[in-house]
């Protein structure tokens, strides 16, 4: 027997018989079936339009099917139609208007494509209010996201999704721009950063390749267990099924999903991952406890080569980086800030703005599924004066009065140093790195 076999036959003796007698903790709920229209790896060729518009429907029949037709308002206030249009890929062109006006150049985006990829369980709402700022700046430039296979729908569709599936729509994703497209920026946020760094590795000599933003890039999981994935999947098929009424994003974790990450973020944690010689922005909160900030530490200063890279560091309560040897280009940020009650930065919290409508300080979603008691769940949706913070300070606030941080307070700042270091990526004239 191979030694995986080995740990995988180990590893069902001993968690089998506790998994069967968890089995009756789960509430049988059919969302956490396949729905038969799962997202897919999009075909090579297809136009990016169709491929919106595609899948768009898709999700729209998925939706209806197995949540709209089966519950009473399943997402709130939010209808179909609004749902399918936040889980949805984008595509969005130049504003013609707007770029005449600006100039027509490449120091607004002439002949430029930006991609954006998004998380775990997410969807591309999770990237709208940087799509949004960088139009803004960039009015020339063509912005395209993508969904990613086994999202957007129901969370049981992530129970046989293979990384090399996510892969494969980011590739399609970086060959979707036209043929004028002289350069390509990607973005990507948490498990969306792995991604577009694996297909860069794979396409280093690609002359359109202009710079990457890592958004709390999920280059390892934070918790020490995450090796067990690719074996517990075969005995356990969810490492949680929490409330699923987020319009944006699910709020079930499927093992083989969970399995699939540590699958794909293997290179980045065993080191064997090639240097990036391109240009980097990287953002990482130091409390972060979804994916670990000390790799992407380590990365950004071993592995990022470029003269023309930064990283925004979110200092809270976790004072690692004081220990590690710190290379140019690290701009350490505070993270608390009072006028937002915010005490540090959530990996959840990296790419929303403050004001957003949904995840802002007074939008829609109050993440307080930390708190299993009805009381002090229910004080901490509730709440006037809640803070927002990482989990790591769940156990020392007071009860209820945590909410898990879902926008940036600092994002305006973060938008401006990510444009700069975006027309130094572009050598816009007049344009050095910091």
């Amino acid at each position: 027997m191979s030694v995986n076999g080995l740990v995988r036959s180990t590893l069902v003796a001993i968690t089998l018989p506790a998994t069967l007698a968890l089995s009756g903790c789960f509430f049988e709920d059919p969302q956490h079936d396949p729905s038969g229209l799962a997202i897919g790896a999009p075909a090579a060729n297809e136009p990016f339009d169709d491929y919106v518009k595609k899948t768009g429907e898709q999700l729209r029949s998925a939706l209806k099917s197995k949540r709209f037709d089966q519950e009473a308002a399943p997402f709130g206030q939010y209808n179909l139609d609004q749902v399918v249009a936040m889980r949805a890929p984008f595509a969005t062109g130049p504003d013609k208007a707007a770029c005449n006006a600006a100039g027509n150049d490449k120091a607004h985006g002439m002949d430029v494509g930006f991609l954006m990829v998004h998380g775990l369980t997410d969807s591309p709402f999770l990237m709208t209010d940087i799509r949004d700022t960088l139009i803004s700046k960039f009015p020339c430039a063509t912005f395209h996201g993508v969904l990613l296979p086994g999202h957007g729908t129901v969370p049981g569709d992530l129970l046989d999704v293979t990384y090399e599936e996510w892969i494969e729509t980011v590739r399609y994703g970086m060959d979707s721009f036209s043929d004028d497209t002289d350069h390509i920026i990607t973005i990507g946020y948490s498990m969306g950063a792995a991604l577009i760094g694996r297909e860069f590795d794979a396409r280093r000599r690609d002359p359109r390749m202009a710079a990457m933003v890592l958004l709390s890039p999920g280059f390892s999981a934070k918790s020490d267990q995450a090796w067990l994935t690719p074996y517990a999947r075969y005995v356990q098929s969810w490492v949680g099924q929490g409330e699923n009424s987020d319009a944006a994003k699910y709020g079930s974790m499927a093992m083989n999903a969970a399995a699939e990450f540590h699958l794909l973020t293997e290179p980045y944690r065993d080191g064997t991952m090639d240097a990036f010689d391109i240009p980097v922005f990287m953002v990482v909160s130091s409390d972060d406890r979804t994916v670990d900030p000390m790799l992407a530490a380590d990365f950004f200063c071993s592995k990022v080569t470029n003269d023309n890279k930064r990283l925004i560091w979110y200092q809270g309560e976790e004072h690692l980086i004081e220990e590690h040897p710190l290379c140019d280009g690290v701009d350490i940020v505070k993270s608390a800030d009072p006028d937002w009650r915010t005490l540090n930065h959530a990996h959840t919290a990296i790419t929303m703005r403050p004001d957003n409508p949904h995840y802002g300080m007074d939008g829609i979603i109050r993440r307080c599924d930390h708190y299993d008691e009805q009381s002090p769940n229910s004080k901490c949706q509730t709440s006037s004066d809640a803070v927002y913070g990482e989990l790591n300070l769940a156990k020392s606030a007071s009860p209820g009065s945590l909410r898990r941080g879902t926008f940036n307070p600092d994002f305006v700042s973060m938008l401006d140093k990510m444009t700069h270091f975006i027309e130094v990526s572009l050598e816009v004239p007049g344009k050095t790195a910091n």
